[in-house]
């Protein structure tokens, strides 16, 4: 028992100390509380925290310590639930490691956090004790449900923080649940999220949700509560985090869930029973009008601030990169661990952005005789190929960055080469611009006997290159506004398009062979356009597709879903299928972009020629596999 006590009284300073308490607050009856857990925990009947994936356990008085607040006001009676994901697929269900009920404290010292052994925390406050089990790989994350926030018992209020791994949990762990936490949490895992209780993906350390868990923590800090301090030159949305932060305080610090009008509009307009939900929702249809229009709930002194200046024409948040190294960015390609690789014209190199997190450090790559290189693709082992437009060659890369091309392939008739695609085999291709032609060149850089590959003439100044999952071959014929399908023996199969569209600019593939090209049509007036084709080379009736802030769409990719996504000259349109979901002013604002993708995490990366930076759009989009030649053919 001696020993217990000393090991509880370390715990106790460790607490005080981060409370900045001294230690003689800390009652005898606490200790004595505490001293008790201690010797609970210690027998062979205590109650384990169990959940995630198994693996070795870890032990403690105190596996963290947190506060809950809504509006700025401490939330009192609000049960505390930490969770593991899901690992059997996206939106599986999660893993509660709390077995016992945890609530906050109301500060009487005798209720409202009976189960911890700080009963006498000031309001708002909780302790998580006891031993749990999980593996190091597992992401945890943390709700607080219900609970008063000093109008009454409010069954509409939820909030949430994204922890990261389970090891990271410790005695020293301090966690602030507030609006802020919960809008960075629910955008970054919106794409692997159902509900609170259901957040997950296939396997047990996906890159992507990582990714994910590491994103919500450079938005917000949730041992502080407060929004992130951004590495060098990242900008976040700061406005945008306290405009939709506002937005949820509205319902959670209403007298209740029934008799709050902001709660009831909150709710109606998003379709879920709490703020949880509520903020899920408006992270997935961002620009909805019933959902722009709760910028209205947003009255008097807001608890966060500075917010929005008036109601925005979308919820879309954008964390922006501008760098000294980006120099007319042109490209951009994902690599399997969610890095975002982007050639420099102007600069005549390559940039690597690591996925986003509150450590986020570039690396530039120059050499192998880059001289304005536009395209840019990665391999199914990781490697790096270039289009360099103005050296009339390709570059290789390691996924290290080394050069592995000498000065640039050149065989097969490269001419001003603007784009590059992968095959399943490691062999590139290449669209040759000013050749009327495509290259095939093998992993080590030699070119096929085919090549160039002219299609007895039917390529006309090629911008796009792309294969599908059959290996067949996909050109965007910018000289005749049509696709051109090539098999994957490299035989012309047909050259098709809609009649109006010109000047294509890009193409996509969808998973399912789906195909867009974006570009304008023709006519007294130049309108953004994209043509729509089926994996057999049909054109869909409905080509050419206008609308949803189509404005001279100049690059397009498919997410998971097979929805397509358009880097307009200021904004990003969505479709599904010839059908617009986005906003008529499309999302977001960009600057004259070159290129977009979409990476594991569901997050959609613009190439900003025009301002020189980069663009991530937070959980927008449904994840996909990178890099995109770990599912094309043959």
């Amino acid at each position: 028992m001696r020993f217990i006590k000393k090991k509880a009284m370390r715990a106790l300073s460790s607490f005080a100390k981060y409370r900045n308490l001294p230690v003689a607050a800390i009652t005898l009856a606490g200790l004595a509380t505490l001293a008790s857990a201690l010797l609970g925990g210690c027998s062979t009947g205590s109650t384990a925290l169990t959940g995630g994936s198994g693996g070795s356990g870890s032990k403690g008085v105190v596996v963290a310590q947190g506060r809950v607040v809504g509006g700025q006001q401490p939330v009192s009676g609000a049960t505390v639930q930490l969770y593991s994901v899901g690992t059997t697929g996206t939106g599986s269900a999660s893993h509660a490691l709390i077995s016992s009920t945890i609530t906050t404290s109301d500060g009487s010292g005798t209720g409202g956090n009976t189960s911890n052994a700080f009963n006498t925390l000031p309001v708002g406050e909780f302790t998580i004790g006891g031993t749990y089990s999980c593996s190091s790989a597992t992401q945890v994350y943390i709700t607080a449900t219900g609970g008063n926030a000093g109008g009454g018992n409010n069954t509409a209020l939820g909030l949430l923080a994204a922890l990261g791994p389970c090891t990271s949990l410790s005695s020293g762990t301090f966690i602030n649940l507030n609006e802020l936490t919960t809008v960075a949490a629910v955008y970054a895992l919106a794409p692997f999220m159902v509900d609170y209780a259901h957040i997950g993906a296939a396997g047990s350390n996906p890159p992507g949700l990582v990714n994910a868990f590491n994103t919500a923590s450079a938005l917000v800090n949730f041992q502080t509560g407060l929004i992130a301090t951004p590495a060098s030159d990242i900008t976040l949305p700061a406005a945008q985090l306290n405009t939709l932060a506002n937005i949820l305080a509205s319902c959670i610090n209403g007298t209740s869930a029934a008799a709050s009008g902001a709660c009831t509009t909150l709710l109606s307009a998003t379709g879920a029973s709490e703020t949880i939900g509520a903020g899920l929702a408006i992270a997935m249809h961002p620009g909805s009008s019933p959902i722009t229009a709760l910028y209205t709930l947003v009255t008097g002194t807001p608890p966060f601030s500075p917010g929005l200046a008036a109601q925005p024409n979308d919820f879309t948040l954008a964390v922006n990169y501008a760098g000294s190294e980006l120099s007319s960015p042109g490209g951009i390609a994902i690599d399997a661990s969610g890095n975002a690789w982007v050639t420099n014209e102007s600069g005549s190199s390559v940039v690597k952005l690591p996925a986003l997190s509150s450590s986020f450090a570039t690396t530039t790559y120059s050499g192998g005789s880059l001289l304005s290189p536009r395209g840019i693709s990665i391999d199914r082992g990781g490697n790096v190929w270039i289009a360099n437009t103005g050296g009339n060659s390709v570059v290789k890369l390691s996924s290290s960055g080394t050069i592995l091309s000498g000065t640039g392939f050149t065989g097969g008739s490269i001419s001003t080469p603007v784009a590059i695609a992968n095959d399943s085999v490691g062999n590139a291709w290449v669209a040759n611009f000013s050749g009327n032609s495509i290259t095939e060149i093998s992993s080590g850089g030699s070119p096929s006997a085919a090549s160039p590959i002219t299609g007895s003439s039917a390529l006309s100044a090629p911008t796009a290159i792309a294969l599908d999952s059959t290996g067949r071959v996909i050109v965007a014929n910018s000289g005749t506004g049509q696709l051109c399908l090539f098999s994957s023996a490299v035989v012309l199969q047909s050259c098709v398009g809609d009649g109006y569209l010109f000047g294509s600019t890009s193409l996509a593939v969808s998973s399912s062979g789906a195909i867009a090209m974006a570009g304008s049509t023709t006519g007294t007036t130049v309108s953004g356009a994209f043509t729509m084709a089926t994996n057999t080379g049909t054109v869909n009736a409905s080509s050419p597709v206008y609308g949803g802030g189509l404005t001279l769409p100049i690059a397009v990719a498919y997410d998971g879903n097979g929805k397509s996504w358009f880097a307009n000259s200021a904004s990003i349109s969505e479709f599904s299928g010839s059908t617009a979901i986005s906003p008529a002013a499309g999302f977001g604002t960009l600057n004259a972009p070159s290129a977009i993708a979409v990476d594991p995490s569901g997050n959609l990366w613009t190439a900003n020629s025009g301002d020189n930076s980069v663009s991530v759009f937070i959980g927008l989009a449904t994840p996909v596999t990178t890099p995109i030649a770990a599912i094309v053919g043959p």
